[in-house]
């Protein structure tokens, strides 16, 4: 069964090798890239706070290099817009004029009505984080800030209006391992997530999924929370062994997070 996909997403390398993993398993028509809008220099009290900011994202954009270098260009055809720019209404309409099965979601700002309302029960999305444990901004790095590493992974859930707070299709966990440092995590979530998405998005035009509505409040990050001293216990807790603490109790660990699996009902 060939599935009609609609991509929106932004325009890192992350979210193009995204755009071009679903192209390689769906038929992706049409790709929709949003500006980013983050500026986390922005959080900088001082010169020394800037200096650790700009070797956390200088770091991150290397890591993404490594691991998806290949995604310079995408595989579809593709529009680039402003921030917040899949809420408008024209963009809607192209969207609608391309008559998808799905529309998968990664990396946007927030989607609204009436983009929400046009494709109800279609939109799958990427949320890197474990929700609800972990919704909003930065779902990766506040558990590693926190020393929790059986936190990170993605889940796979359809939008709703609130924030992260969707029906879960999925959860994932990245492959840990050994010398990691907080980008080789987020990086293995999103290959991790990447395939989740795509086998949901097979499976719910085949059969339409139900999700599971998520309970419990959970963590919620904003922009304005994240900081230098935030990204400084970052590091010290990878200094400080937390990634070999954390793989020597694995499975205790990851027991203690309940997560939800991709359920295929028969059609």
């Amino acid at each position: 069964m060939s599935v009609r996909a609609v991509v929106l997403t932004s325009t890192m390398l992350r979210h193009q090798f995204v755009a071009n993993a679903m192209a390689a398993k769906l038929d992706v028509v049409g790709v929709w890239q949003e500006e980013k809008s983050f500026e986390p220099l922005r959080y900088a009290a001082n010169a020394a706070d800037e200096a650790e900011i700009v070797r956390h994202f200088d770091a991150r954009d290397a890591s993404e290099e490594a691991y998806f270098s290949a995604h310079a260009q995408l595989q579809a055809a593709s529009r680039r817009l402003p921030p917040g720019g899949c809420n408008h209404p024209a963009v809607v309409e192209g969207i609608r004029q391309a008559r998808p099965d799905v529309v998968l979601v990664f990396g946007t700002g927030l989607l609204k009505r009436p983009l929400l309302d046009a494709f109800a029960g279609r939109l799958l999305n990427i949320h890197l984080g474990l929700s609800p444990y972990y919704r909003g901004a930065g779902t990766n790095f506040w558990p590693l800030v926190h020393r929790e590493p059986e936190f990170c992974g993605a889940t796979i859930h359809f939008l709703d209006e609130g924030v992260d707070t969707g029906p879960i299709i999925a959860h994932v966990r990245p492959d840990i391992r050994r010398g990691d440092g907080p980008h080789d995590i987020g990086n293995r979530t999103i290959v991790a997530a990447a395939e989740m998405l795509a086998e949901a998005a097979a499976a719910h035009a085949a059969s339409p999924l139900r999700g599971v509505p998520q309970t419990g409040p959970g963590r919620v990050y904003a922009r304005k929370d994240f900081s230098a001293d935030a990204v400084r216990r970052l590091y010290a807790n990878f200094a400080g062994g937390m990634i070999d603490a954390y793989l020597g109790d694995r499975a205790s660990r990851d027991a203690r997070v309940p997560l939800v699996r991709l359920e295929v009902r028969a059609s």
